[in-house]
Protein backbone atom coordinates (compact mmCIF):
# COMPACT_ATOMS: atom_id res chain seq x y z
CA UNK A 1 0.00 0.00 0.00
CA UNK A 2 1.22 3.26 -0.61
CA UNK A 3 1.38 5.73 2.01
CA UNK A 4 1.19 9.11 2.01
CA UNK A 5 2.21 12.27 3.58
CA UNK A 6 0.45 15.36 4.55
CA UNK A 7 0.63 17.25 1.20
CA UNK A 8 -1.63 14.24 -0.22
CA UNK A 9 2.14 13.70 -2.20
CA UNK A 10 3.14 9.97 -2.47
CA UNK A 11 6.12 8.40 -0.25
CA UNK A 12 9.59 9.34 -1.87
CA UNK A 13 11.30 6.14 -2.20
CA UNK A 14 14.57 5.50 -1.69
CA UNK A 15 16.12 5.31 -5.16
CA UNK A 16 18.27 8.21 -6.31
CA UNK A 17 15.93 11.49 -5.97
CA UNK A 18 18.02 12.83 -9.02
CA UNK A 19 20.86 12.36 -10.87
CA UNK A 20 23.40 14.78 -10.90
CA UNK A 21 25.47 14.84 -14.19
CA UNK A 22 28.11 16.44 -14.85
CA UNK A 23 31.05 17.44 -17.02
CA UNK A 24 34.70 16.51 -15.40
CA UNK A 25 37.57 19.08 -15.77
CA UNK A 26 40.92 17.68 -16.84
CA UNK A 27 44.08 18.57 -15.00
CA UNK A 28 47.78 17.33 -15.89
CA UNK A 29 48.45 18.25 -12.47
CA UNK A 30 45.89 16.03 -10.55
CA UNK A 31 45.68 13.40 -13.64
CA UNK A 32 42.86 12.96 -16.33
CA UNK A 33 40.31 14.16 -14.22
CA UNK A 34 40.20 16.80 -11.34
CA UNK A 35 37.89 16.32 -8.75
CA UNK A 36 35.60 19.41 -8.93
CA UNK A 37 35.00 20.47 -5.43
CA UNK A 38 32.13 22.85 -6.27
CA UNK A 39 30.87 20.62 -7.93
CA UNK A 40 30.12 18.48 -4.69
CA UNK A 41 29.45 21.12 -2.10
CA UNK A 42 26.69 22.16 -4.98
CA UNK A 43 25.42 18.51 -4.86
CA UNK A 44 25.77 18.14 -0.99
CA UNK A 45 23.40 22.08 -0.81
CA UNK A 46 21.28 20.36 -3.10
CA UNK A 47 20.67 17.21 -1.30
CA UNK A 48 19.90 18.82 1.75
CA UNK A 49 17.17 20.90 0.06
CA UNK A 50 15.66 18.10 -1.60
CA UNK A 51 15.71 16.12 2.12
CA UNK A 52 14.12 19.21 3.56
CA UNK A 53 11.33 19.33 0.86
CA UNK A 54 10.01 15.69 0.69
CA UNK A 55 9.60 12.16 3.14
CA UNK A 56 12.89 10.89 2.15
CA UNK A 57 14.45 9.56 5.21
CA UNK A 58 18.39 10.36 3.93
CA UNK A 59 19.61 6.21 4.42
CA UNK A 60 20.26 6.23 0.96
CA UNK A 61 22.05 8.62 -0.65
CA UNK A 62 19.27 11.28 -2.25
CA UNK A 63 21.19 12.36 -5.43
CA UNK A 64 24.01 10.01 -7.60
CA UNK A 65 26.78 11.63 -7.99
CA UNK A 66 29.39 9.53 -10.25
CA UNK A 67 32.58 10.67 -9.46
CA UNK A 68 34.27 7.13 -11.26
CA UNK A 69 37.45 6.82 -8.97
CA UNK A 70 36.93 4.34 -6.79
CA UNK A 71 38.48 1.06 -7.28
CA UNK A 72 37.23 -1.97 -8.01
CA UNK A 73 33.96 -0.73 -7.68
CA UNK A 74 31.63 -1.46 -10.66
CA UNK A 75 31.22 2.24 -11.78
CA UNK A 76 29.20 1.76 -15.11
CA UNK A 77 26.60 -0.71 -13.72
CA UNK A 78 26.28 1.39 -10.58
CA UNK A 79 25.09 4.41 -12.89
CA UNK A 80 23.08 2.44 -15.26
CA UNK A 81 21.14 1.46 -12.57
CA UNK A 82 20.69 4.98 -10.85
CA UNK A 83 19.86 6.25 -14.26
CA UNK A 84 17.13 3.59 -14.51
CA UNK A 85 15.70 4.29 -11.12
CA UNK A 86 16.21 7.94 -10.52
CA UNK A 87 12.67 10.25 -10.30
CA UNK A 88 14.82 12.98 -11.91
CA UNK A 89 17.45 13.84 -14.17
CA UNK A 90 19.66 17.03 -13.67
CA UNK A 91 22.79 17.91 -16.19
CA UNK A 92 24.77 20.87 -15.21
CA UNK A 93 25.41 22.50 -18.24
CA UNK A 94 29.22 23.32 -19.03
CA UNK A 95 31.92 23.46 -21.83
CA UNK A 96 33.03 20.41 -20.06
CA UNK A 97 29.83 18.72 -20.40
CA UNK A 98 28.83 19.31 -24.01
CA UNK A 99 32.53 18.42 -24.55
CA UNK A 100 32.11 14.91 -22.95
CA UNK A 101 31.49 11.29 -24.49
CA UNK A 102 29.84 9.76 -21.41
CA UNK A 103 27.62 12.81 -20.70
CA UNK A 104 26.12 12.61 -23.96
CA UNK A 105 25.47 8.99 -23.18
CA UNK A 106 23.38 9.82 -19.94
CA UNK A 107 21.71 12.50 -21.68
CA UNK A 108 20.28 9.57 -24.25
CA UNK A 109 20.01 7.18 -21.53
CA UNK A 110 17.40 9.35 -19.38
CA UNK A 111 15.63 10.68 -23.05
CA UNK A 112 15.06 6.72 -24.30
CA UNK A 113 13.96 6.07 -20.72
CA UNK A 114 11.43 9.18 -20.72
CA UNK A 115 10.13 7.95 -24.45
CA UNK A 116 9.39 4.43 -23.06
CA UNK A 117 7.59 5.41 -20.23
CA UNK A 118 6.00 7.80 -22.53
CA UNK A 119 4.44 4.71 -25.00
CA UNK A 120 1.95 3.75 -21.92
CA UNK A 121 1.73 6.53 -19.68
CA UNK A 122 -0.17 9.94 -20.43
CA UNK A 123 2.63 12.78 -21.10
CA UNK A 124 2.47 15.35 -17.97
CA UNK A 125 5.93 17.16 -17.78
CA UNK A 126 9.85 16.09 -18.69
CA UNK A 127 11.92 14.73 -15.65
CA UNK A 128 14.62 16.64 -17.09
CA UNK A 129 15.83 19.98 -14.69
CA UNK A 130 18.97 21.84 -16.42
CA UNK A 131 21.26 23.99 -14.39
CA UNK A 132 24.01 26.57 -15.66
CA UNK A 133 26.79 26.08 -14.20
CA UNK A 134 28.63 28.78 -16.36
CA UNK A 135 27.55 31.12 -18.12
CA UNK A 136 25.48 29.63 -21.45
CA UNK A 137 27.70 32.48 -23.74
CA UNK A 138 30.51 29.96 -22.23
CA UNK A 139 29.13 26.74 -24.75
CA UNK A 140 26.71 25.91 -27.96
CA UNK A 141 23.69 23.91 -27.02
CA UNK A 142 23.47 20.85 -29.01
CA UNK A 143 20.32 20.12 -31.05
CA UNK A 144 19.14 17.14 -28.28
CA UNK A 145 19.07 19.92 -25.37
CA UNK A 146 16.95 22.35 -26.93
CA UNK A 147 13.64 21.48 -25.86
CA UNK A 148 14.44 21.40 -22.20
CA UNK A 149 14.14 24.59 -20.53
CA UNK A 150 17.22 26.02 -18.14
CA UNK A 151 15.71 29.16 -16.93
CA UNK A 152 12.47 30.49 -15.46
CA UNK A 153 11.19 33.91 -14.03
CA UNK A 154 11.41 32.83 -10.74
CA UNK A 155 15.58 32.13 -11.13
CA UNK A 156 17.79 35.30 -10.74
CA UNK A 157 19.03 37.31 -13.58
CA UNK A 158 22.31 37.14 -11.97
CA UNK A 159 22.29 33.08 -12.33
CA UNK A 160 21.05 33.22 -15.83
CA UNK A 161 24.23 35.36 -16.74
CA UNK A 162 26.55 33.50 -14.79
CA UNK A 163 25.40 30.31 -13.85
CA UNK A 164 25.80 28.96 -10.46
CA UNK A 165 29.52 28.62 -10.72
CA UNK A 166 30.05 32.21 -11.86
CA UNK A 167 27.85 33.27 -8.58
CA UNK A 168 30.20 31.76 -6.20
CA UNK A 169 32.96 32.85 -7.56
CA UNK A 170 31.99 36.39 -7.77
CA UNK A 171 30.89 36.22 -4.10
CA UNK A 172 27.10 36.01 -4.07
CA UNK A 173 26.37 33.36 -2.00
CA UNK A 174 23.08 34.39 -0.69
CA UNK A 175 22.16 34.28 -4.13
CA UNK A 176 23.81 30.87 -4.68
CA UNK A 177 21.51 29.35 -1.95
CA UNK A 178 18.42 31.01 -2.96
CA UNK A 179 19.27 29.70 -6.49
CA UNK A 180 19.80 25.94 -4.98
CA UNK A 181 16.68 25.99 -3.50
CA UNK A 182 14.71 27.06 -5.80
CA UNK A 183 15.86 24.15 -8.26
CA UNK A 184 15.21 21.90 -5.83
CA UNK A 185 11.97 23.04 -5.32
CA UNK A 186 11.72 22.42 -9.31
CA UNK A 187 13.26 18.67 -8.93
CA UNK A 188 10.67 17.70 -5.89
CA UNK A 189 7.91 19.59 -8.10
CA UNK A 190 8.78 17.99 -11.92
CA UNK A 191 9.31 14.15 -9.61
CA UNK A 192 5.82 14.49 -8.41
CA UNK A 193 4.05 15.34 -11.74
CA UNK A 194 5.79 13.53 -13.71
CA UNK A 195 6.17 9.73 -11.59
CA UNK A 196 8.62 8.43 -14.26
CA UNK A 197 8.87 4.69 -13.94
CA UNK A 198 12.18 3.16 -13.72
CA UNK A 199 13.22 0.98 -16.50
CA UNK A 200 15.21 -2.21 -17.39
CA UNK A 201 18.87 -1.24 -17.60
CA UNK A 202 19.15 -3.35 -21.06
CA UNK A 203 17.46 -0.24 -22.26
CA UNK A 204 21.18 1.44 -22.31
CA UNK A 205 22.92 -1.75 -23.36
CA UNK A 206 24.12 0.80 -26.65
CA UNK A 207 23.95 3.95 -25.63
CA UNK A 208 24.90 6.80 -27.64
CA UNK A 209 26.97 10.53 -27.22
CA UNK A 210 23.84 12.47 -28.49
CA UNK A 211 25.83 15.51 -27.96
CA UNK A 212 28.36 14.63 -31.05
CA UNK A 213 29.43 16.35 -33.67
CA UNK A 214 29.88 18.98 -30.98
CA UNK A 215 32.13 16.50 -28.28
CA UNK A 216 35.79 16.46 -29.19
CA UNK A 217 36.52 14.42 -25.60
CA UNK A 218 36.41 11.08 -24.42
CA UNK A 219 35.30 11.69 -20.24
Amino acid sequence: MTESHLSGRPADSQVPYFFHSYGQVHSRAAGLRAPDKRQDEFHELLGQFVLQLTTHDGTTPVGFLDKRMPLGVEWEKDLKEALATCRVFVPVYSPQYFNSRWCGMEFDGFVRRQAEHHRCEPYTVSAIVPVLWTSPDRFVLPDVVQPFQYHGSDLDEDYKRLGLRGLMEAGQWRKYRRTVWLIAERIVDVATLARLRPCDVNLFDDLSNVFAPCTQGDS
